[in-house]
């Protein structure tokens, strides 16, 4: 019969299912990527404050600190928040660019799924199209034969279908 082949139909689902597990993965490898990078700037910010406390108590004890202890502190201070600022320099950039990957990658997935969800439609017109087309030339061929006069007549029985007329219509005994 003319239709759909389901076979098409059910394999073309199992690839739009397999793109979206795809790119579900992808999405998924790329969170775990900015989970593990908002760690990396957690660890930086509380060594940050862990330093941060240590620099306030040596300034508190002062006078017991000599200069070159405090300056040393400094200097790792400096260099912690320009680790700090570092990492999360890059991990802005690196989530910057995992969310424009999501986006292309769900972008291109949405236009391959529209362009061949337009294609089965397309399809899928054009046939439903040749099954009217050919309906319309049997309904004709059926107004162009005589009707019998009488029933059991010389002509054609009203429960027999023309030749090539699709069956389980729900029309006319079966």
């Amino acid at each position: 019969m003319r239709g759909l082949d389901a076979g098409k139909v059910y394999g073309y689902l199992d690839l739009l299912a397999d793109q979206v597990q795809a790119t579900e993965r992808e999405l998924n490898e790329s969170r775990a990527k900015n989970e593990r990078l908002q760690a990396e700037l957690q660890r930086g910010r509380a060594e940050l404050q862990r330093k941060q406390a240590e620099l306030d108590h040596y300034e508190q004890a002062g006078d017991r600190v000599n200069e070159q202890v405090v300056q040393m502190f400094s200097q790792a201070q400096l260099v912690v928040e320009e680790m700090v600022q570092d990492v999360s320099r890059d991990a802005r950039e690196r989530i910057g660019q995992a969310r424009a990957h999501e986006r292309q990658i769900v972008a291109e997935a949405m236009d391959t799924a529209g362009q061949q969800v337009r294609s089965y439609a397309q399809t899928a017109q054009a046939q439903m199209q040749s099954i009217v087309n050919s309906f319309a030339t049997e309904v004709d061929q059926l107004g162009s034969t005589p009707l019998a006069e009488e029933p059991g007549s010389a002509g054609a029985p009203l429960s027999d279908r023309p030749k090539g007329w699709p069956s389980g219509f729900g029309i006319g005994p079966a």
